[in-house]
């Protein structure tokens, strides 16, 4: 049968002000979960702050390498053209006699070795900024004979339309014959060879390669606004041009790759929009960190001036999807359980006064009348009605000690620190039983110690089995000793004739009594419940005509 619920401020003030403190459920102040630290808040700003500049140098060295790969499949898609321009001319120049229709004009295949089958051979750009940036090409290099061979014709047929060609796309194309030498330039480099060039023995080997190399110029830095690059590298590309699975020539190409500055320049109004985004950014994530640290600072700074002021104070407002900081979390936990303990002791404090007041009344009462009696009627009274009055008094003045005594002892329990005291069980119950004749004593494997006062216990046992004797008409009193759950279960039956209905919900009220005219105080229940609530166990009861158990877990 659950026990009857004692009265709301002092259940309420023993299970908060006088549970324990260190942080565990009974505390009332429970560490409150999810959110993160101020510091690693401030840490995660500092990053951010530390971190914008970091990633602008590295999205611009992207930049520039992305620049630099649109720079080179700009070149290789001009010099697949060119490769197969000269490759007809060559072809012309090679079987001059052949008519068009004839077996001889059939063009042999034009794909690498191992690719004849091949539907599509898409090339992709191989050069980086991460490999390297070459010096210029050496300017002492050596330059071959003149010579009149079917390269050589097919390459002059091809100076005149590189040279127009290079007016719109900006890009010095040189078409090298199968040594290395040029036949076909946007500049005068007639006969040049190039062999020693890394990309170019690349190319005459039958493998596509670049190179990246430092641009010297003696012409002054166009203006940023012009299509002309400003860069200070120039992307180099070799590509073979094959004929039956051999290399006929090879198309060198190459261009002033455009610098990240021109490119931005052109693309200005796309950065304005960038810089403006990551403004906003910035703005939205100083407004989030305010509001992660100065909105609750606030609305707990307004707490706590209405506390101060005697105000009724709502709980703080949760925002489940703001993640506020712990420890701003666990000091709005802790000024609301504060607040919350100083209503209940207010309210507990105002009831103890109504309650004290209610019960001093009757023996002040008492003890004023007969005192006025005997100040009155001194001579006239006899000395036996004298002695009444004085006894009428001193027992109105022991009752009032006993109460005070008494609620001076239950306030020491619910406000006493927490335990450290280790109490052997089975010696503590043997030699308090030893102060009862009538009380039978039951060990049924208790746990062998118990941490708990000791004068906390002995109060709380003592006043179960002063109400079992009192009530137990005069029978055996059974005192049973167990362990439940790791506690310490404590069972005090008596043979009376029970509780009845109308009291049984009124038991562990403070000043409920059914034996005033005995001195009793109605405090002892009270007493009782406190013990256990101040360990954090709980304290009932079943009766029955037949009798009555009490159950004290601790």
């Amino acid at each position: 049968m659950s026990p009857p619920p004692a009265s709301a401020a002092a259940t309420a003030l023993v299970s908060t002000a006088s549970g324990p403190r260190d942080g565990s459920p009974s505390s009332g102040i429970q560490r409150p979960r999810g959110g993160v630290r101020i510091g690693v808040l401030l840490l995660g700003a500092n990053a951010f702050v530390l971190m914008v500049p970091l990633f602008a140098i590295l999205a611009l060295r992207l930049y520039d390498n992305y620049l630099l790969r649109q720079t080179e499949r700009q070149l290789i898609a001009q010099s697949v053209a060119m490769a197969e321009i000269y490759r007809e001319l060559w072809l012309n120049e090679s079987l001059p006699h052949s008519v068009p229709g004839s077996t001889a004009m059939t063009s042999p295949d034009f794909r690498p070795p191992g690719k004849s089958d091949a539907a599509f051979i898409p090339i992709e750009p191989v050069s980086s900024l991460r490999h390297g940036v070459l010096p210029p090409q050496p300017d002492a290099l050596p330059i071959a004979e003149p010579r009149d061979t079917p390269e050589t014709r097919a390459g002059q047929r091809m100076n005149a339309m590189l040279r127009r060609m290079q007016v719109y796309a900006l890009s010095a194309v040189r078409i090298l014959d199968g040594q290395g030498c040029v036949v076909a330039t946007t500049r005068g480099e007639d006969g040049l060879c190039l062999t020693s060039l890394p990309e170019v023995q690349s190319a005459l080997s039958g493998r596509y390669a670049a190179v990246v190399r430092e641009r010297i110029s003696d012409e002054p830095l166009p203006p940023i606004s012009e299509v002309r690059s400003r860069g200070s590298t120039r992307v180099f590309t070799a590509l073979p041009v094959f004929s039956d699975g051999k290399v006929i020539a090879v198309v060198r190409a190459s261009r002033t790759n455009l610098d990240a500055r021109t490119s931005l320049w052109h693309n200005r109004r796309g950065l304005l929009f960038g810089i403006v985004v990551t403004a906003l950014s910035a703005v939205l994530v100083s407004f989030l960190f305010a509001a992660l640290i100065a909105r609750p600072l606030r609305a707990i700074t307004k707490s706590a001036q209405q506390i101060a002021e005697g105000q009724s104070v709502p709980p703080l407002p949760v925002l489940p999807w703001l993640p506020i900081p712990t420890e701003i979390r666990t000091l709005g936990a802790a000024l609301e359980v504060m607040t919350q303990r100083l209503r209940q002791r207010a309210d507990y404090i105002a009831e103890l006064a109504q309650n004290v007041s209610h019960e001093l009344k009757t023996p002040l009462t008492g003890i004023r009348g007969a005192a006025e009696l005997l100040r009155d009627q001194w001579q006239s009274m006899s000395d036996e009605q004298r002695h009444r009055f004085a006894s009428n008094i001193d027992h109105d003045a022991e009752r009032m000690q006993r109460l005070v005594s008494r609620l001076l002892h239950l306030a020491q329990i619910e406000n006493a620190p927490d335990p450290t005291e280790r109490v052997a069980v089975s010696e503590f119950f043997t030699a308090l039983t030893a102060r009862y004749p009538g009380v039978t004593l039951s060990l049924d494997a208790p746990p062998a110690q118990v941490v708990i006062s000791s004068d906390h216990l002995r109060s709380a046992v003592s006043n179960l089995l002063d109400n079992a004797l009192r009530h137990g008409a005069g029978k055996p009193i059974l005192l049973r000793v167990r362990s439940q759950d790791g506690r310490l279960r404590i069972d005090v039956s008596d043979q009376g004739s029970g509780i009845s209905p109308a009291n049984q919900g009124r038991l562990f009220q403070r000043f409920f009594t059914t034996a005033r005219d005995d001195g009793g105080t109605g405090l002892g229940l009270a007493i009782v419940r406190a013990v256990a609530e101040r360990q954090g166990g709980r304290v009932d009861f079943t009766t029955s005509p037949g009798g009555t158990t009490f159950t004290l877990v601790v």
